[in-house]
């Protein structure tokens, strides 16, 4: 069997290398200057060209565009959740989600906790974020939310990489989590102000106990959180057009947002930030982990007094309070025009894809700017405007050599693991307990892991060859190389042919849960290849599989035995490109 295998993915790797070229995806060992390639038939007809409002009109591509829309909408979904889409529709769905309660998961710490032996803490204090993050995914039935809210913890970026963090990593990452959760769908002003005066930023970005300054002895306001509350959070580095193009001056130069004087002085805004606990004075260091529980609180003896001179002019008045200070400041970003532009188009290619037109972004940034009732910062308008726009509906648009987005492999992880509708057995009973500790070392993206607050790729990340020639960015290649691009079909391997889709939970034996993947529905399409790969291609690769695709796979498959055909299938699929890029 391994032998057949090496020899059918060289064949698969042959197909790969003849196949026409393509902007964004790229194979393992980019940075070595491999070229640009893709078995993606842009040309294929099953991809449901003929639409009706962006809706395919035959049955099979309802299926195949409901699995891509729920492709950028979710972590992961399974059939039946496909058929829903395509039966009641991409707003009715989207509607449904923004109407299911939220759900902290500190309240899921808790249920684990409370019936399973030890807890997350027996892994030790980091681990129970991870532990929790997976129950949360693969448990919760808030699909849309959980995606948001990953997307926003590539924005709003703390990390234990590095950092204080790393000790109370548990308590300090689901607590700031949850914030991010919490505000999904809420309001950005809401959201900025919770994420400034969150502990956890505090500590990561130091503007928890930054002091007023103190000329005398060379003391003065820190001003990480300050530069980047601006460059990350909010308005980017040079001013926009509301759809997304950066402004020239008269000398057709870039206008910067901010300059140092302007971090200088919101680095004044954010002093006298201490320890939120009740009752606990200024300079108190972390007790436990119940830091992370409270908001940061104003100490006005550290705060910077006097005037702020903010963005745009604006002018903080001398005499109010710490707490009055910052809510000016935090006014001065969310009304900057930058924000619903630079927010925006970071969405976009968080959910859709990584090359967004211009006049998509402006359309999402309108919602933003304006919900349709005078509303600035609605994020549910801005999800809805994303999600449900023309770019990432139609599917003329989606077929052209720009669109889309190389899908994050923790998100593949996730999509395959909740495609098969995984259940949790063993010592932690009813909970997935997993380290992500090999799938770290191998493929190099855990939830706030990444390796620096600018997250763990850069949204202008241009790989050398025909991407960066055209101008155009692929984000996530940033983390494809030829260690995570080998790492990922390994671990596929695991998922399939040795079906441990956990392969670190067996490392603790306190705590082992091996999930059970439900493979009834394909297993009764074992005897028909071609149906079975059909339905893979709908489930897995939101029906993007090549002619050329399915006949190397379908061909494979007919020379195993019915046994073997799922592994195979699925392998396959997982580690192709058609599967791995998101048109």
């Amino acid at each position: 069997m391994k032998q057949y295998l090496l020899a059918l993915i060289a064949c698969f790797t042959s197909h790969l290398l003849l196949a026409q070229q393509y902007t964004d995806y790229i194979g393992a060992g980019h940075n070595a200057g491999v070229t640009v390639i893709t078995s993606h038939n842009q040309n294929n007809t099953n991809n449901g060209g003929t639409t009706v409002d962006g809706f395919p009109l035959d049955q099979i591509g309802q299926l195949k565009d409901a699995s891509r829309f729920l492709a950028q909408a979710t972590l992961g979904y399974d059939y039946e959740m496909i058929e829903r889409v395509a039966q009641i529709g991409y707003e009715a769905w989207i509607d449904e989600q923004l109407a299911i309660p939220q759900l902290n998961m500190t309240d899921m710490v808790e249920q684990i906790e409370a019936s399973m032996s030890g807890g997350p803490d027996a892994f030790g204090g980091m681990m129970s974020f991870r532990i929790a993050w997976w129950n949360w995914t693969l448990k919760r039935p808030d699909l849309l939310r959980q995606r948001v809210t990953h997307a926003l913890s590539q924005i709003f970026v703390i990390s234990s990489v590095g950092s204080d963090l790393f000790e109370d990593h548990g308590e300090l990452s689901t607590y700031y989590f949850d914030v991010l959760n919490r505000n999904a769908f809420g309001n950005y002003r809401q959201l900025l102000s919770e994420v400034s005066r969150n502990p956890s930023m505090g500590l990561y970005l130091s503007h928890m106990f930054n002091p007023k300054s103190d000329p005398a002895n060379n003391i003065h306001p820190d001003e990480n959180y300050a530069r980047e509350v601006m460059q990350l959070f909010s308005i980017g580095l040079y001013e926009l057009n509301n759809d997304g193009t950066r402004k020239l001056d008269a000398s057709g130069n870039f206008i910067p947002t901010y300059n140092n004087a302007d971090i200088r002085e919101f680095a004044k805004i954010f002093t006298g930030f201490g320890n939120g606990i009740p009752g606990h004075p200024w300079g108190v260091p972390m007790e436990d982990g119940l830091i992370a529980m409270y908001p940061m609180a104003m100490f006005e003896e550290w705060h910077e007094p006097g005037s702020k001179t903010l963005l745009n002019g604006q002018i903080v008045p001398a005499g109010q309070t710490g707490l009055q200070d910052f809510n000016d400041a935090m006014d001065n970003l969310h009304n900057h025009p930058n924000v619903g532009p630079f927010i925006g188009k970071a969405l976009i290619q968080f959910l859709v894809s990584s090359n967004p037109s211009p006049a998509y972004v402006n359309r999402v940034a309108n919602a933003f700017n304006d919900n349709g009732q005078g509303v600035r910062g609605d994020l549910k308008a801005v999800v809805k405007a994303i999600l449900l726009d023309e770019e990432a509906r139609q599917c003329d648009v989606a077929n052209a050599p720009y669109r889309g987005k190389l899908r994050e492999p923790i998100v593949r992880y996730s999509g395959f693991m909740r495609a098969f509708n995984a259940e949790a057995i063993g010592n932690s009973g009813e909970w997935f307990a997993t380290t992500m500790d090999d799938w770290l070392a191998t493929v190099g993206q855990v939830p706030l892991f990444a390796s620096s607050v600018f997250n763990f790729y850069s949204p202008e990340y241009q790989p050398n060859g025909p991407i960066a020639d055209q101008n155009l960015v692929a984000p996530v290649f940033q983390i494809h190389n030829s260690t995570t691009s080998i790492g990922f079909i390994n671990n596929v391997q695991y998922w399939t042919f040795e079906e441990l889709p956990f392969i670190d939970a067996g490392e603790h034996s306190e705590l082992p849960s091996e999930p059970i993947l439900d493979f009834d529905d394909e297993w009764e399409l074992a005897d028909n290849p071609t149906a079975l790969v059909d339905r893979l291609d709908i489930l897995l690769a939101c029906g993007q599989l090549s002619d050329a695709s399915k006949t190397i796979i379908v061909n494979a498959l007919s020379q195993l035995i019915e046994e073997d055909r799922l592994a195979m299938a699925l392998y396959l699929i997982l580690i192709s490109p058609d599967y791995a890029f998101l048109k």
